[in-house]
């Protein structure tokens, strides 16, 4: 009895130090990823007029890498900003620049800006995709007040015509289909950049996406509509995007720009 007393209690803690080592093993690879908290505060400020005045300087010097240009002039004033512009016009690299009378600690904000942009590729000329296909209206409204203050509005809102092709913004991969409480026709898609991408009270969902497959930017993903807990209030498309670290940042500042992306590709 004795001897099987002593195999059972070994039994039982091996068991649980599989149990913990298991355990372990989830939370490590279920941690939400780390992204630095300078990141997206920076990205924020970063408006059309300025990518605007990016391009023309890149129609100029196409071989200017664009991260170079906005984190030059989203960083210093216009003149030191176009002194430095003016060299790599001249096909003098970053990392070669003549700095000038700039700070060091200037100079150490415009590299770490650099870093950022060159690692999250969002205004990337034509990288994303504006998500409606059609005329819209929209305002920042990220923040807001929702069901009376008990939940916060964690996405920006599209407005436009009942059924208004709705498209993916990025590459990636579709998570979420199907109908929910809230967004009622609803799709998310997980974007090759780590992000989840929420479109929700659809109109209908195109019949051609398969939860788990492919999608690329610019795919159909469905029509505007008010499905959901967006019954009572125009037709629209509820957008959001959700980090890998699982923070909703405001969609407003990036789709601002993606907007202009569409407009060069469109003139009118």
């Amino acid at each position: 009895m004795r001897v099987s007393s002593k195999k059972s209690l070994i039994s039982v803690i091996q068991l649980i130090i599989l149990i913990l080592s298991s355990f372990l093993v989830w939370q490590v690879l279920h941690r939400p990823a780390k992204i630095d908290s300078d990141v997206y505060p920076y990205l924020s400020t970063i408006t059309p007029d300025l990518v605007k005045q990016c391009v023309q300087d890149n129609s100029r010097t196409p071989t200017i890498p664009f991260e170079d240009l906005i984190a030059i002039r989203s960083t210093i004033p216009e003149i030191e900003a176009q002194a430095l512009i003016t060299q790599l016009q001249t096909d003098v690299s970053f990392a070669n620049l003549n700095w000038g009378k700039l700070s060091s600690d200037k100079l150490k904000v415009l590299k770490r800006h650099r870093e950022i942009l060159a690692k999250y590729s969002y205004y990337k000329p034509y990288k994303y995709t504006f998500p409606i296909n059609g005329t819209t209206w929209y305002e920042d409204s990220f923040g807001a007040d929702r069901e009376g203050g008990i939940r916060r509005h964690e996405g920006t809102d599209l407005f436009g015509k009942e059924g208004t092709s709705i498209v993916s913004v990025c590459s990636g991969k579709i998570e979420q289909l199907g109908w929910n409480r809230l967004g009622g026709e609803r799709v998310g898609v997980r974007g090759d950049d780590g992000n989840y991408y929420y479109y929700a009270h659809l109109q209908y969902i195109s019949p051609d996406l398969v939860k788990g497959a492919r999608i690329a930017a610019g795919d159909f993903i469905g029509g505007m509509g008010h499905t959901g807990d967006a019954l009572t209030t125009p037709d629209h498309l509820h957008f959001g995007i959700e980090l890998p670290n699982e923070q909703w940042i405001n969609p407003y500042p990036l789709l601002k720009v993606w907007q202009l992306w569409e407009d060069t590709k469109n003139p009118s």
